[in-house]
């Protein structure tokens, strides 16, 4: 009885902790939009923030990025290639590859990366802020913390994803076309007829909603794991693990619902 009872309370528990978490992610959603819509949080101050931000996410990493995307697309390409080949479907390897690589994991990995690198970083910052009241001092200061902590982390964040996500698919593309046609413009239109096929706009529109979708995980998650620390130091470590295990489910959840209303 005495199990069956804590067994209960634990569900109870747990189902109240991810209502608790899913109002504190529409909170601030919904604080950022506000903000985001105000003409007044759009000043030299916020760009500024907002470009450095882009800086540390995206451009700062470029060469290790393209160089890790430049190797897994060489692999996943050689892989496709081979495999349609032994079946005798060497004619749909270039649409098989597009479809494979750069519209599903190709955003996927881009995702992964922004979140362990910057994500993790951003809810350590965060936590440690809340931790040591430096969000109460930016307010008394008259310093929004959205207007200038929050906001530009998540704006440079979704730009960040969809920017490098892009980047990544032209390079996967030009990768297919050298692995299929080699040099010769012999294959450049079947190819464009093949990307023009995939490519539609309901394609399109679905891939920049799903990037952007990642872009807001790795960014919105963190923070609002960061703001959710206890002022105790210790609890540090836990908030920002925390936050990486949301992130990685919110990640998968819109990976997963993404090819379910793709193929499904």
């Amino acid at each position: 009885m005495n199990y069956l009872a804590a067994s209960i309370e634990s569900l109870g528990a747990k189902i109240i902790g991810g209502w608790t978490v899913g109002y504190g992610l529409l909170a601030f959603l919904t604080q950022a939009l506000l903000s985001l819509l105000d003409r007044n949080t759009w000043n030299h101050a916020t760009f500024n923030v907002v470009i450095k931000q882009v800086y540390f996410t995206a451009v700062q990493i470029l060469p290790v990025f393209l160089s890790y995307v430049l190797v897994i697309s060489w692999l996943i390409i050689t892989i496709i290639l081979t495999t349609a080949r032994d079946f005798g479907l060497a004619g749909f390897a270039s649409e098989m590859t597009i479809r494979v690589l750069v519209l599903e994991l190709l955003p996927f990995l881009t995702a992964l990366y922004i979140a362990l690198r910057s994500g993790s970083a951003m809810n350590t910052e965060v936590a440690l802020m809340q931790v040591n009241n430096e969000l109460e001092a930016l307010a008394h200061c008259k310093v929004p913390p959205m207007q200038f902590e929050f906001l530009p982390r998540l704006i440079g964040g979704v730009i960040s994803v969809v920017g490098l996500a892009s980047l990544a698919g032209l390079l996967a593309l030009l990768m297919a076309y050298l692995s299929i046609y080699g040099l010769s413009p012999a294959g450049f239109e079947p190819f464009t007829r093949t990307i023009s096929k995939v490519f539609d706009f309901r394609i399109v529109a679905g891939l920049i909603v799903k990037c952007t979708l990642f872009g807001l995980a790795v960014t919105v998650i963190p923070i609002t794991a960061g703001l959710e620390t206890p002022k105790k130091l210790f609890m540090v470590p836990v908030s920002v693990l925390r936050g990486m295990m949301r992130v990685f489910f919110a990640i998968v959840v819109i990976e997963v619902v993404s090819l379910a209303l793709k193929y499904i």
